[in-house]
């Protein structure tokens, strides 16, 4: 269905409840509240007719499709850090937003988001994640925590309002003996403490090493996933409705609008 037939379906589907509110209301004996939902109607049927008429096309233009037809090369040593930032972050996007969760040797919790955690082996399972220094040159407590006490849970997290305000929250700078916990609304487990309800899956890992990377302010650390946390024994084959990041900063739901599945990878069936 082409964009503008869902938002002039959708609109169809607000006057009909709009409708069956006033239905309602009559019933009730709320005359006072019908007059709003009649204007709201009048204001919704005009917004379809304008669709139909094509006075709102230019609101469904998409931007042209971009393509290395006629490329321009830059230098990334050109650029500010905060320009380099953002070219690599808006090119190598949507990445997964991680929502880490660790605790240290003396028993505080720590919750911080995370957008660079990668696999990049399965067998032995691996994954990795870079960690950089604060103002004040030191290391972010999920990387400390982890060296402490070995482990952390990686959650991807609902794609909802709600969540990202959670994520928002967990990268506020606060001191190590607080607890990101504090501050969003979010239900531990009741047999393993770093694991967070609200999450939609979740990997559990143990650390194995952090490195220098060359050059870099930042560590590279090495962990090895050990279980996996699910609430069906399913395999995600299409992915999950979780948050990613897009370009700095930007929260959105992971794009699942189409897929194709690639398989030459596997070479010749037999």
């Amino acid at each position: 269905m082409d964009r503008k037939a869902v938002v002039a379906d959708f609109l169809r589907k607000c006057i009909d409840y709009a409708n069956a509110s006033i239905e309602r209301k009559q019933q009730r004996g709320q005359d006072d509240l019908i007059p709003a939902w009649q204007s709201y109607i009048e204001f919704t049927q005009h917004a379809i007719d304008e669709i139909h008429t094509g006075k709102l096309d230019s609101w469904f233009d998409r931007e042209p499709r971009v393509n290395l037809s006629a490329p321009k090369r830059f230098d990334i040593m050109d650029f500010s850090h905060t320009e380099r930032s953002a070219w690599l972050a808006g090119i190598v996007s949507p990445r997964p937003l991680i929502l880490a969760s660790t605790i240290d040797a003396n028993g505080v919790k720590n919750l911080a988001p995370l957008t660079s955690v990668m696999g990049v082996s399965n067998t032995p399972p691996l994954f990795i994640a870079s960690f950089s220094r604060n103002k004040r040159k030191e290391y972010r407590g999920t990387l400390l925590n982890m060296r402490q006490t070995g482990k952390a849970i990686l959650h991807v997290m609902p794609s909802t309002l709600e969540a990202v305000d959670w994520i928002d929250l967990a990268g506020s700078p606060i001191s190590p003996e607080e607890s990101e916990w504090g501050l969003i609304d979010v239900t531990p487990d009741n047999d393993e403490e770093l694991l967070i309800q609200q999450a939609v899956a979740a990997i559990e890992v143990e650390y194995v090493e952090d490195r220098e990377l060359p050059g870099a302010v930042a560590r590279l650390a090495i962990m090895k996933v050990t279980h996996i946390w699910s609430s069906t024994d399913k395999i995600p084959q299409t992915g999950l409705d979780v948050l990613t990041q897009h370009g700095m900063d930007n929260i959105m739901s992971a794009p699942n609008g189409w897929s194709k599945k690639v398989d030459k990878h596997y070479g010749p069936k037999n």
